[in-house]
């Protein structure tokens, strides 16, 4: 087949990649999901913390679940399977087959090379969905939550698209296949297990970024997630000016503030303000203010990250001043999330139990 459009698929913009995308998804097989709910039912709520001095920039942090998409699948009840490591031949021809059938595909991208998009940095961890293509014109139509309809991508971009080996993964041409039965668990037992999952891995640090990372401390790497990520950051913060010459922090300042801010981090606040919209929600479909009140805390504890991100941007051209201001909104921020977390994991249990 020369072409395929499946119009059936209904797509709407997002704050996050991979949630707007779940999202979606889910809506095409029948089940309606606000993102925010999507995000917080895949325990989407996380921080990584990595530094490695040979990459430019050296320092990263995300604020996001390394694992939320199989998350969300556990919770929910409904089959996912990750198809990776396949030639760009092969990868293709394999979203080709489904979307002939008239089913529409995530896929992992590296935003760099999406045509649409014109950025200027990499990134290889970017889901979008495959909703068709057209062979004559070399394009594929792309639902990518930056982007209010569907977008026409070239071919060629969206292969090196796919193919991409940067940081934070390789893309490894990787595509998701779901199996979404008519019925999913019911929010009332989805949302405790949520909140009980997103409280451990923050508070515990036993996330699959960090057993992703071991031993990655060897090659003069630090990498942690959760709270213990957030620490490290705090700690390791103010001497950045010491062990980074001006440009490298310069570089530093200005990807903390894509990455936390500017990129599709639930519209800013390193999506700690998606997380509250979440809980402000969940507290309305079980009727538990006391849930709601947390939530309009993650709400302010994402001003705060906006206000530190805004700052490496507006500091940028002085690292070591940009730092200097910083560094005491990051042991506030530490501070804020740890109590944040731990009435998190009283609400899981509160609600678990029935009291």
């Amino acid at each position: 087949m020369a072409m395929a459009f499946i119009d059936r698929f209904d797509h709407r913009p997002g704050g996050h990649c991979s949630s707007t995308a779940l999202r979606d998804l889910l809506r095409f097989y029948g089940h309606e999901y606000s993102e925010e709910m999507v995000f917080g039912l895949g325990a989407g709520l996380g921080f990584i913390y990595y530094h490695n001095p040979q990459m430019r920039p050296s320092v990263y942090v995300g604020g996001r679940a390394f694992m939320l998409e199989e998350q969300l699948a556990d919770n929910l009840g409904f089959g996912m399977e990750v198809v990776s490591g396949l030639d760009p031949d092969e990868g293709w021809a394999a979203v080709k087959r489904l979307m002939d059938g008239g089913v529409p595909v995530m896929v992992r991208t590296d935003v760099y090379y999406l045509d649409y998009l014109r950025a200027k940095v990499h990134f290889s961890g970017h889901r979008v969905v495959l909703a068709g293509y057209d062979d004559e014109k070399g394009v594929a139509f792309v639902a990518d939550n930056d982007r209010d309809a569907v977008q026409e991508c070239s071919l060629a971009s969206l292969s090196a698209a796919r193919s991409s080996t940067w940081f934070p993964q390789p893309a490894g041409n990787a595509y998701h296949l779901f199996d979404v039965p008519a019925r999913l668990a019911p929010l009332d037992e989805a949302i405790p297990r949520a909140l009980e999952l997103a409280a451990a891995t923050n508070l515990n640090a036993a996330g699959d970024w960090a057993q992703a990372t071991a031993g990655a401390a060897a090659g003069g790497v630090t990498a942690a997630s959760g709270l213990e990520g957030l620490a490290l950051l705090s700690s390791g913060m103010p001497r950045w000016p010491e062990v980074m010459d001006p440009e490298s922090l310069t570089l530093v300042c200005r990807n903390i503030y894509v990455s936390a801010e500017k990129g599709g981090t639930g519209y800013g606040g390193n999506f700690r303000r998606m997380y509250g919209r979440f809980l402000i929600e969940a507290g309305d479909v079980l009727g538990d203010e006391s849930l709601s009140s947390l939530g309009r805390e993650f709400v302010r504890i994402g001003d705060l990250w906006s206000g530190m991100c805004l700052t490496f941007k507006e500091l940028s051209a002085d690292g070591a001043a940009a730092v200097e201001k910083a560094s005491p909104m990051v042991v506030e921020l530490y501070e804020r999330e740890r109590d944040a977390l731990i009435e998190l994991r009283a609400a899981a249990r509160r609600l678990r139990d029935g009291t």
